[in-house]
């Protein structure tokens, strides 16, 4: 029986609910890198998915990996928080030019605007 989210609902059934429509198996095994048979066996294995099948699938459909491995189980709430806790993080910041401070611009008024060229008609 493979991992199910706190939900009981495995990982197909997870993001058709969290992408709010109907995930194809085929952009789940290609986000995952495994030809559809590979897919078809792995999904029935116990430990599937595992921390990296998860990694995958938050990068391809833009998810927090994180979240994933806290719904399957893989981590806990206070196993993500210590690790960001403990993770010294750094913030760049953008240099401020030093000439005068630019003044701030008003929305142009619409008797002021005009139509683009390269836009088709309506």
């Amino acid at each position: 029986m493979p991992r199910t989210d706190e939900n009981g609902r495995q990982l197909k059934a997870l993001l058709d609910y969290l992408l709010d429509g109907d995930v194809e198996a085929k952009d789940i095994y290609d986000a995952l890198g495994v030809s559809s048979s590979t897919y078809y066996r792995r999904i029935k294995e116990d430990d599937y998915p595992d921390a990296e099948e998860l990694r995958r699938v938050a990068d391809r459909f833009n998810l927090s990996y994180p979240d994933l491995q806290v719904r399957f189980g893989l981590m806990s709430h206070q196993e993500v928080r210590s690790y960001f806790e403990s993770t010294a993080v750094s913030v760049a910041t953008r240099a401020v030019p030093t000439q005068a401070a630019p003044t701030k611009r008003r929305p142009p008024k619409l008797s002021e605007m005009k139509p683009r060229q390269d836009a088709p008609p309506l």
